[in-house]
Formats: structure tokens, C-alpha cells, sequence
């Protein structure tokens, strides 16, 4: 009887080995198995979201992108502007003690003075005209005097090539403020449109107009004018 069981027991083990090794077997074969679907669906799964990371990492790197460069942009028009003074400045230059400065006309700068084409007046049509706008400052603590000239405009008239059309100066007329307006001194080669004294510390506007009068004969309305204003400080008498 004892050795009965003892062979039971024996083949119950076996059985049980058996079966363990079976079992084993059967999911190596399982796995061996494994459908080329499943691996394709598995890695398909796997690289789409490699790529949904990479196309996340791009969207980051394009917004830092785009960001650094309209940081530039930005910071290279604050400095652009930021060193182009207003046009009126420009204008502006220092006469032994005094600051003129003429306003900026638009065209040209403001002491530019070109009546080319020629364009004759009445004295109501010339007043009316744009003026010319000077502003003077007396930047010292002493009483200065000035004159506002009416100079050749020698740069652009060797530009224009018209040395030998210029019109004669007795036919452009001027006015100072709102006084009479008058006709140029023929007989100065750089006319004194005006002339006056600024205390210490005082500024003071003028604006002047000038115009070709109506009276200029057929045979200059070809000719031309280029001029400036000028700005001259005089030795004040002590």
C-alpha cells in the first residue's frame, strides 16, 4: 500500500510538471504568433505620438522664433525713431549767440526759396502766399542785433544749370509780419529783408513772404530764382 502511494504521488508531480511544461509552451507559441497587425498597430501607435511631440516641439520652437525676431524689429524701430529728430530741428543752427531755426516747408527745407517756375502776383495774391517762418532765440544775457537776408541759392542754381536765367532781384517782392510789402534791393547782391535787436533771453518769430511781382516783363517768365534765408548776428554797439 505505502508504495502504491508513493507512486501516486510520484505521478500526481510528474503530472503536474508535465502540465506546468505544457502551459509554458503554449505561450511561447502564443507569443511566436503574435499577428504582424498587432506589431504594426503597436508601432503605429508609438510613432504618431513621436510625431505629435515633434509637431508640438515645432509649434514651440516657431512661436519662440517669430517671437525673438519682432523682439528685434521692435527694438531696432525704437532706436531708428528714437534718433531721427522732428524735420523742424533740423533747421535749427546756432548764429554766434542766437538758435535760428526755420521751419520745415514740406518740399524743401524751410529756408529754401524757390519761385522756379516763375508765377507772377498782385500784391493781395502774394500776401496771401505761404510764409516763411523764422524763429530766433537769443541764448545769451546780453542784447543782441541780427539781419534776415536773401542770398543766391549757388548749389542749386550750378545744379539746375540756370546761372544765366536767373531773374533780376528788383522783380521778386517781400513781406516782413503783416507790414507793406517792398520790392528787393537791385543794387545788393545779398538784400536785407529785415533787421532788428533781441533782448537777453528774448525769442522772437518772423515770417517773411516773397513773391514775383506782377509787373515782371514776358521775357523772364522762363527765367528762374533760387534762394535762401540767412540769418546774421551783428556786433551789438556797447
Amino acid at each position: 500500500m505505502k508504495e502504491e502511494k508513493i507512486k501516486k504521488a510520484t505521478n500526481t508531480k510528474v503530472r503536474l510538471l508535465i502540465e506546468e511544461r505544457r502551459k509554458r509552451a503554449k505561450k511561447k507559441k502564443e507569443a511566436k504568433k503574435l499577428k504582424i497587425s498587432d506589431i504594426k498597430h503597436g508601432e503605429g501607435t508609438h510613432v504618431g505620438h513621436l510625431l505629435h511631440r515633434i509637431k508640438a516641439k515645432e509649434a514651440q520652437l516657431t512661436f519662440i522664433c517669430v517671437f525673438i525676431v519682432l523682439f528685434i524689429i521692435l527694438v531696432s524701430l525704437y532706436f531708428v525713431f528714437s534718433s531721427v529728430r522732428e524735420p523742424i530741428y533740423y533747421n535749427t543752427i546756432q548764429v554766434g549767440k542766437l538758435e535760428v531755426t526755420f521751419s520745415d516747408r514740406g518740399e524743401h527745407l524751410g529756408n529754401i526759396v524757390d519761385l522756379t517756375p516763375i508765377r507772377p502776383m498782385s500784391l493781395v495774391e502774394g500776401e496771401k502766399t505761404k510764409s516763411y517762418q523764422v524763429k530766433i532765440v537769443n541764448t545769451s544775457a546780453e542784447e543782441q542785433s541780427f539781419q534776415i537776408k536773401l542770398m543766391k541759392d549757388v548749389a542749386m542754381v550750378r545744379e539746375d544749370k540756370c546761372s544765366d536765367i536767373q531773374l533780376p532781384m528788383q522783380y521778386i517782392r517781400y513781406q516782413i509780419d503783416a507790414y507793406d510789402s517792398q520790392s528787393l534791393d537791385a543794387t545788393k547782391r545779398s538784400p536785407i529783408l529785415y533787421n532788428d535787436t533781441v533782448e537777453a533771453g528774448e525769442i522772437r518769430f518772423v515770417e517773411v513772404r516773397l513773391w514775383v511781382d506782377a509787373a515782371v516783363p514776358n521775357e523772364y517768365l522762363d527765367f528762374h530764382f533760387h534762394g535762401k534765408l540767412s540769418v546774421k548776428a551783428m556786433k551789438t554797439a556797447k
